[in-house]
């Protein structure tokens, strides 16, 4: 009986350790295959977890860049990686914000996503090529962009720089360094902003309307000319209006530093091509008159050249050679200073 219990315990203890080893072989190798995985998709477990990122735009109103909430793109590391620079491409949902991604030099195609050619990871670094035409961006234009992409790559967790390579150039940017960069400074980027006044459609008064100008060039005698080439253009914001005649060609716009004046030449369709009142013409004077000074610095007067001729009267409002001043009451937001006193005299 003695024997029987004997060899029973001498089995029942080599098979025990025959279970263990195995069961310490299979768990070994989980692990070893837990480490690879997590090794191979470098992080990939805790992006799965994230549900939202942030995709930077522009915002005139603000002059600065400014997330915009986005659904976490699906797919792999690299498919993230590609989903995202096509969020930047495409541009924002809210019509606050514009895109920073450069147009294409060639107009019958609608998007410039070439210029951008590959990339890859070197540790946490993500590094963006870019071709040649990525030089053909104006210095501030180029600024934002760049700046957008760094912040929002950086926004995915395996990110932590972005390497800009464009043929033997090469940049390097986190957070840290657009922070601090001076192109972001935020007056600089203030002055990338048009500022438009159109009727509002009540008839009542003027309102803003924010254009974005990247890609308008600095100097001051240009951006009161490109701001009444885009008012005339018109708007596409329901209950705005514009009352000039798209026929209307700007000749020139002439900067007067010693009376602090500018003289607006327009083609002879702004007077005969115009049908409206007078009441129509003396708001549409203040539209544009209001828009030219708010896009310059320093002037104070507005004066209208028709064909290069000085016109006495436009549509029943008389004096209409004499210079016109900025009219703040004509806008429908516009507080006069003493209301303001009162209300916070009453806080």
């Amino acid at each position: 009986m003695n024997f029987i219990l004997n060899q029973y315990k001498k089995w029942a203890d080599i098979l025990s350790r025959k279970w263990l080893t195995i069961g310490g072989v299979a768990l070994a190798v989980v692990l070893l295959a837990t480490v690879v995985i997590v090794a191979v998709n470098r992080g990939n477990i805790n992006l799965g977890l994230q549900t939202q990122m942030q995709v930077y735009f522009f915002s005139p109103a603000e002059g600065t860049l400014s997330p915009e909430d986005r659904s976490w793109p699906q797919g792999n590391r690299d498919e993230w990686i590609f989903n995202v620079m096509w969020s930047l491409l495409g541009g924002p949902n809210s019509n606050r914000l514009v895109s920073v991604w450069p147009p294409h030099q060639n107009p019958e195609i609608e998007d410039n996503w070439g210029i951008w050619q590959g990339w890859h990871m070197e540790d946490s670094t993500l590094v963006l090529i870019f071709d040649e035409s990525y030089f053909d961006m104006a210095p501030l234009q180029e600024a934002l962009f760049r700046s957008a992409i760094t912040l929002t790559m950086t926004g995915l967790s395996f990110v932590d720089e972005v390497r800009f390579i464009v043929g033997e150039t090469e940049r390097t940017e986190s957070p840290i360094t657009i922070a601090n960069g001076p192109e972001l400074n935020s007056a600089r980027i203030s002055n990338t902003q048009l500022i438009l006044y159109f009727l509002d459609a009540s008839g009542e008064g003027l309102v803003r309307e924010y254009y974005d100008a990247i890609d308008v060039d600095t100097n001051p005698q240009q951006r009161p000319r490109v701001a009444i080439e885009r008012l005339i253009e018109g708007t596409d914001l329901e209950g705005s209006i514009n009352l000039i005649p798209p026929e209307t060609r700007v000749r020139a716009v002439i900067l007067m530093q010693e009376t602090s004046s500018i003289y607006v030449n327009l083609s002879g369709d702004f007077l005969t091509r115009f049908t409206g009142g007078q009441a129509q013409a003396r708001i549409m004077i203040k539209s544009i008159v209001n828009t030219v000074l708010a896009n310059s610095s320093g002037q104070r007067q507005v004066f209208f050249l028709i064909d290069s001729a000085r016109v006495d009267s436009f549509h029943g409002v008389p004096d209409f050679a004499q210079g016109f001043e900025y009219d703040p009451t004509a806008m429908l937001d516009y507080i006069p200073f003493e209301e303001l006193e009162e209300t916070s005299e009453d806080e």
